[in-house]
């Protein structure tokens, strides 16, 4: 990776270049070393890219020294790699919102949708106070993934049933919006995942319609996708 050593370069909060801090070096070559060049699906026709693509530059965000390590195919965006390994975005002139506690989290979050979009499923809409996640006990759901869950994404999974609540937007309004999905492998179960999940969700939208990024549609709220 000395190509990493040679070419790295860093720009501060006013935008001038200076001196490439050490650490920032050392995870820019840990982060290639250990995911340059990994590719997977992504829900759409772009996948997920994994590298620094010849790029060695870190810049100063409110959370810390930052580089692009990975380009998001869903969201045609990259995804910023904090030097201690969380991940965000920075969308529509807001600041950069931490996503994944981990580059491992977000790929287990990923797999794990990935596994599952193909199944019978319905959308709900949720909102939080904005940078705040859904706190929710979990009673009725398949157990709890900690290894798939972080700031933007809490998922239950038992191999036949699923919950995931993902952060859909948080840069339109003064609060944040949730996409909450109920998967199972049978259909008939999901009215009973729905039932459990309206037990514990507070801020739920009523709107006629949601967008299933899934289906890559309009549908009816809380109604399974046909």
């Amino acid at each position: 990776m000395d190509w990493i050593e040679r070419t790295a370069r860093a720009v501060d909060h006013d935008g001038a270049e200076v001196g490439v801090p050490a650490e920032a070096v050392e995870a820019m070559i840990a982060f290639e070393q250990r995911y340059g060049g990994l590719w997977c699906p992504a829900l759409g026709p772009n996948g997920m890219e994994y590298g620094l693509d010849g790029d060695a530059r870190v810049y100063w965000t409110p959370h810390g020294w930052a580089f692009y390590g990975i380009v998001d195919g869903d969201w045609t965006w990259g995804v910023e790699v904090l030097l201690d390994g969380r991940a965000g975005m920075t969308l529509a002139d807001k600041p950069l919102r931490i996503l994944n506690r981990t580059v491992e989290q977000r790929l287990e979050a990923h797999a794990l949708l990935v596994a599952v979009h193909r199944w019978p499923h319905l959308t709900l809409e949720l909102t939080t106070t904005r940078g705040t996640a859904p706190v929710l006990a979990g009673a009725g759901f398949p157990p709890r993934v900690d290894e798939a869950s972080g700031p933007a994404d809490l998922w239950w999974f038992d191999g036949a049933s699923a919950v995931h609540l993902h952060l859909d937007n948080w840069w339109t309004y003064d609060h944040d919006v949730w996409v909450a999905r109920c998967f199972s492998k049978d259909a008939t179960a999901l009215s009973q995942i729905k039932r459990s999940l309206l037990n514990e969700v507070t801020g739920l939208l009523e709107p006629d319609e949601v967008w299933c990024s899934l289906c890559e549609r309009r549908t009816v709220s809380g109604r399974p996708c046909s």
